[in-house]
């Protein structure tokens, strides 16, 4: 299965990164990169270079080793940003240099072969059968330090993996391609040292090569894995951050932040510190664990991890109503707080949303209203809904002060990103309620901002009261409807479109179209535009099924199992299709949907893409029935 689709709070978090309106320059891909093509350079003239001073200037290998090891490292950057299509925006360029980066590791190893390998790994980090780098983690913690040796041959590790592990799983045109570079790599090898210039190709190539490799491996997967926790389970916990001094971090080409790449896989290198920034640092409240490049690997870390993830699991949060406001016509706000005095609630964002579970059984999603900021309190608004399906009308009949209910630990699929300097929120209803938390926020931390709350009449607008008292109260302005129309002038509120602003707008589906559409219109961009949609409940996952995948174009029929994506089944089928990340979150396999229900999981199709139905994400996403039917 892919990443994202299978783990929540990762999902949520990728989410929040993807919307990040800085996403798009920390993720580009420019045609040349200088750091790219910099380290290709360095690494041919580094590698060449030393063998020509020991030959020709009879420079000691002692000296030369040294630059030349740290040059078969350095040139592994480029083969690895370019299996996941950060080397270059142009496809045929990206895999060119990849493959001739490759090649001055691995001869005859190519980009589109090694993408498979290496796309493995990222599915299937901590998972001693379907991960060819996991010996390169765990050998050399149960024989060290002897097993470190086997860093040397990771091609030997990996073809065996091929053989023994994967091998019914490999799509027929991957067999052959992994063959060929294996066979390859070995008579490359006997040929040369049968020939005549055995010893000259042991100590100019192949010992320095080796140590080489056996570096990049080190670096690239022994210090970066605690040992026996998956990826899927453990997302946030499944790679380090590693630190120490700032000139040696740096020296490992972006590797110090191989975690970030482990979840924005189509980063190029370079910008790996600057992920860290997207969405408020979301990534850095994670617990992501760190450690040093050389310390000795925490056996003890795997048991620790798990412990704490069951001891969390098995926590319900049980609040109890404290108080219950009318705060408009039909609206009650729900003030919630620990049942247990001694308990502390989680932290939550503004935008943020908990999960209700009421006496009946229903689960009914609402939105935080206070700021985030007010510790150890949850407080909702909930409308009578006369159409609704009980969960309202049980609110506001059946709960009273004093009830206990399962509240759900907050989500946040509407994050207020805060690095911009003026904002303009706009609510429809009682859409008003995370803009609330937001307002608070902003005023906390002094940003410009504006918010606009549309309503039917004055009895309806929720907190009505308060919004004349709150600290920014100058900020608010209202707009009663006229006739049933609404009264804002959408064209004066959006007037001024500007890099530096974020309009946020909540309501029915209509009244968000709306808004945005006139946003377009006015100038604004898409990504400066944040909406929450209400019908919207990314909550919960529903159970992969198998199906049945048609291909347009050719009219041929595939099954996909329930055990692996859309890509995997075309793969295996010899069905060709480009992908990047396998996590949802880069666009690479954004492919037309002809005819069938999509089960959207992917991070970087917009709402209203996912609702019009006509796009997917080949590498996460699945059928909501039996059919589906794709343009390929």
């Amino acid at each position: 299965m892919g990443l994202t689709a299978s783990n929540l709070k990762l999902r949520e978090v990728i989410n929040q990164v993807v919307n990040d309106p800085n996403y798009k320059k920390v993720s580009s891909v420019p045609l040349f990169s200088f750091h790219q093509i910099g380290i290709i350079l360095f690494a041919f003239t580094g590698i060449f270079g030393g063998m020509a001073l020991h030959v020709y200037a009879n420079v000691s290998l002692c000296l030369v080793y040294p630059l030349m090891i740290f040059c078969f490292y350095a040139v592994f950057t480029p083969l690895h940003d370019a299996t996941h299509r950060a080397l270059s925006s142009n496809n045929f360029l990206n895999d060119l240099l990849g493959t001739i980066s490759a090649n001055l590791l691995f001869p005859f190893a190519t980009t589109s072969t090694y993408r498979y390998l290496h796309l493995s790994h990222h599915r299937n980090v901590g998972d001693e059968t379907w991960d060819p780098d996991d010996p390169l983690v765990v050998i050399p913690t149960k024989y060290f330090p002897f097993g470190y040796l086997v860093l040397m041959f990771p091609d030997i590790l990996w073809f065996h993996w091929l053989v023994f592990k994967a091998w019914k799983k490999t799509p027929l045109r991957t067999r052959f391609s992994m063959a060929f570079m294996f066979i390859g790599i070995f008579i490359f090898n006997v040929a040369w040292f049968s020939s005549p210039y055995w010893y000259e190709y042991l100590i100019l190539f192949f010992i320095p090569n080796r140590l080489g490799i056996t570096y990049v491996a080190y670096s690239f997967a022994h210090i970066q894995h605690p040992e026996g926790l998956t990826w899927n389970e453990f997302p946030f916990k499944s790679t380090y951050k590693l630190k120490g001094n700032k000139f040696f971090m740096d020296s490992f080409l972006g590797q110090a932040h191989h975690a970030m790449h482990h979840m924005l896989p189509h980063v190029p290198w370079y910008k790996y510190h600057l992920a860290w920034d997207l969405a408020n640092g979301a990534f850095r409240e994670q617990g992501i664990p760190e450690r040093t490049a050389f310390s000795k690997p925490d056996r003890l870390y795997k048991h620790k991890v798990i412990e704490e993830v069951a001891y969390q699991k098995d926590q319900k949060i049980l609040l109890k109503v404290s108080e219950i406001l009318d705060v408009a016509t039909d609206v009650k706000s729900f003030i919630f707080e620990p049942a247990n005095q001694e308990a502390v609630l989680p932290d939550f964002s503004a935008g943020s949303h908990i999960e209700v579970c009421l006496p009946s059984g229903l689960f009914r999603s609402y939105s935080l209203t206070n700021p985030s900021f007010d510790k150890n309190k949850f407080q909702i608004a909930v409308k009578l809904d006369p159409n609704s399906r009980g969960g309202s009308k049980e609110m506001h009949e059946k709960i009273s002060v004093g009830d206990v209910l399962e509240i759900s630990t907050p989500r946040n699929n509407f994050l207020l990103y805060e690095n911009a300097k003026k904002y303009i929120l706009i609510s429809g209803g009682i859409g008003i309620t995370p803009l609330l938390s937001m307002a608070h926020e902003l005023c906390a931390m002094d940003k410009h901002f504006e918010l606009h709350i549309c309503s039917r009449n004055i009895e309806d607008v929720p907190f009505r009261f308060e919004l004349e008292n709150w600290s920014f109260a100058p900020n608010v302005e209202l707009h009663l409807d006229n006739n049933g129309k609404s009264t804002i002038d959408l064209s004066k509120v959006l007037a001024q479109p500007d890099e530096e602003s974020l309009v946020y707008v909540c309501g029915p589906t209509g009244f968000n179209k709306w808004v945005k559409e006139t946003s377009i219109n006015q100038g604004w961009s898409k990504e400066q535009i944040k909406q929450e949609i209400f019908s919207k409940d990314r909550t919960t996952l529903t159970e992969a099924q198998e199906f049945e995948l048609v291909l347009g174009k050719s009219g041929k029929s595939i099954t996909v199992k329930d055990d692996e994506t859309i890509i995997d089944a075309l793969h295996f089928n010899n069905v060709k299709v480009n992908y990047s990340c396998l996590q949802g979150t880069c666009g690479t396999c954004i492919t037309p949907v002809l005819d069938g229900k999509i089960d959207h999981r992917d991070a970087v199709l917009s709402e209203e893409e996912k609702i019009e139905n006509k796009l997917m994400c080949l590498c996460v996403s699945r059928a909501k029935g039996e059919k589906l039917t794709i343009d390929l």
